[in-house]
């Protein structure tokens, strides 16, 4: 997470002000949202927006007339920038520890907001506050931050399958541990109150997620001016960590890309840092693999599904008590947004 700000805004508002028709302005967030999901370089979806501006501003007639559907035309764009040799995908620096804290901060602000509503609609207008209404979206975002983090630095210098190995290996005691200290945070009593409290804790969290990024260290960007050029085991190895981490390439695809690189550089007989630059601006080159991707993120997130179904099970199996409020929202939300993972996953095949 960086804190330059992107002229972004700015062009989408000036899309929506060209013809004075809303839908243009929506358009260009659209094609804006795709080309960020997909990674594409800031500069490249500035650029790409800036001509297709030009182009409605010059012939008084609308993007979807002109380019078609907003995804459809961004993807189109990202393909023939890629096919063209431009470098592409933006490839900042993976996450680090030291910006942890912040990444938590941030996410557990995010979670804050869908947890009240839920808890809100469950609990009436009079609440009896327990801690877990207090710490539920900061325990499960300082899980996900440091699953997403060691994730991160593991597939730099590991095969995926060491990685997800050792992930795996350090995310079953985390989530076990939640499952554990979460019921018991909520038998923890704090105050009872109106319902109204919960958007003081969303306050709350917001505030802290505005702290974290402003005053906690961030990934910033590193000054590539005091890089030292690698030598070529390090160029490759840093090559294939960015094309696991970014790209989702397989280990088989890693080494064929490295391979083909080592290669030509030694036909050239040049390092291939003076052949192909910086290691991240040889893979931004090459086009992600999407689908599989996404094929993985849906198998995690039906995994984290089965895993609230089956706690849930277990608790109606149990009949001496009603089933904790934690495992009935985690049974009903994680499932679906696992279908919708799966959705995704199908249309990138399609």
């Amino acid at each position: 997470m960086t804190r330059r700000e992107p002229p972004l805004p700015d062009l989408l508002e000036r899309f929506a002000a060209a013809r004075g028709v809303s839908a243009d302005g929506d358009w260009a967030a659209a094609a804006a949202g795709r080309f960020l999901l997909d990674d594409v370089r800031e500069e490249i979806v500035v650029r790409e927006l800036t001509e297709a501006l030009a182009v409605v501003v010059g012939s008084g007639q609308g993007p979807e007339e002109l380019f078609g559907p907003a995804v459809g035309w961004a993807r189109e764009r990202t393909a023939e920038s890629s096919a063209a040799g431009e470098p592409v995908l933006a490839t900042d620096p993976s996450l680090t520890w030291r910006a942890a804290p912040c990444n938590a901060l941030i996410i557990a602000a995010l979670f804050s907001v869908p947890f009240a509503v839920v808890f809100a609609f469950r609990d009436g207008s009079t609440v009896d506050y327990t801690w877990g209404h207090l710490l539920f979206p900061l325990v499960l975002a300082v899980v996900m931050t440091v699953v997403i983090t060691l994730w991160s630095r593991t597939i730099l210098r590991r095969s995926f399958s060491a990685t997800a190995g050792i992930v795996a290996a350090g995310a079953v005691p985390l989530v076990v541990g939640a499952g554990f200290l979460l019921p018991w945070l909520s038998e923890q009593p704090l105050f009872t109150g109106s319902v109204g409290w919960h958007a003081a804790i969303v306050a709350g969290y917001l505030g802290l997620g505005a702290l974290g990024f402003w005053r906690l260290p961030t990934d910033d960007v590193p000054d590539a001016t005091t890089a030292q050029t690698p030598d070529d085991d390090a160029w490759a190895l840093v090559l294939g960590g960015v094309l696991r981490s970014k790209l989702a390439y397989s280990d088989a695809r890693v080494r064929e890309v490295v391979d083909e690189a080592r290669a030509h550089a030694a036909a050239s007989g040049r390092p291939l840092a003076e052949e192909f630059g910086t290691p991240q601006d040889y893979a931004a080159r090459f086009r992600p693999d999407r689908g599989r991707r996404l094929r993985w993120e849906a198998l995690l997130l039906t995994a984290v599904a089965v895993y609230w179904v089956g706690k849930l099970w277990a608790q109606l199996a149990d009949r001496s008590a009603p089933p904790d409020w934690w495992a009935v929202a985690g049974a009903v939300i994680m499932p679906l947004i696992a279908w919708r993972a799966w959705r995704m996953r199908g249309r990138a095949a399609a």
